[in-house]
């Protein structure tokens, strides 16, 4: 097994681990129709992927890029799944966030794992 392999197993293991189940959602706007001048019906994706939602230290929240009940989740890269995105909702314990910044962390060109920063 290559570096990469070893640490996304590993990841991959503490993230379930430790973490919970999160829904995400995305929304996609449906299409201006020009002869109407409505947009039409937009549709909504999901998937589920296991995540560890985290607070951010005191010393971390500036109230500009990091507000107050901003959180950070390490998310698995799971195959099965869409890579989330900014604008996606995670719902987490039955509260919507969504998802304001995306980090992907990488080794031998592999994505090992993903951190979101999330907001209420």
């Amino acid at each position: 097994m290559s570096f990469a392999t070893n640490m996304l197993a590993t990841a991959q293991r503490l993230i379930r681990a430790y973490g919970q189940s999160i829904s995400f959602a995305r929304v996609v706007e449906g299409a201006f129709v020009p002869t109407t001048g409505a947009v039409g019906a937009g549709t909504t994706s999901s998937y589920t992927a296991y995540g560890a939602p985290m607070s951010y230290r005191s010393t971390e929240i500036d109230n500009e890029t990091i507000m107050q009940n901003d959180m950070f989740v390490w998310a698995e890269v799971n195959a099965a799944a869409s890579v989330p995105a900014i604008g996606d909702v995670a719902t987490i314990s039955a509260v919507a966030y969504r998802i304001i910044n995306v980090e992907k962390f990488v080794a031998q060109g592999s994505t090992l794992v993903y951190k979101l920063q999330v907001r209420l």
